[in-house]
């Protein structure tokens, strides 16, 4: 089992769903690409997230390899 699905499976629904729709960002101060997710009101598990905002968090790669098991385990359902 992997770093991201043990963390996967202990996420609130709030949390999974804001992985899920994550928004595809495009940074105005280097020109990379990241992805954000709406704060929730449970605190994201250690080295998912960074704050962006005071309503959205930066998926970190962690994050990002979460919200790619949690997209790849929805299509098998």
């Amino acid at each position: 089992m992997t770093p991201a699905h043990q963390i996967a499976e202990k996420l609130t629904l709030a949390q999974r769903r804001s992985i899920m729709e994550a928004k595809d960002m495009m940074s105005n101060h280097g020109g990379y690409p990241f992805f954000t997710a709406q704060v929730t009101s449970d605190p994201w598990p250690e080295g998912v997230a960074q704050f962006l905002t005071l309503h959205r968090d930066r998926l970190t790669p962690l994050g990002l390899a979460v919200r790619a098991h949690l997209l790849s385990k929805g299509n098998e359902q």
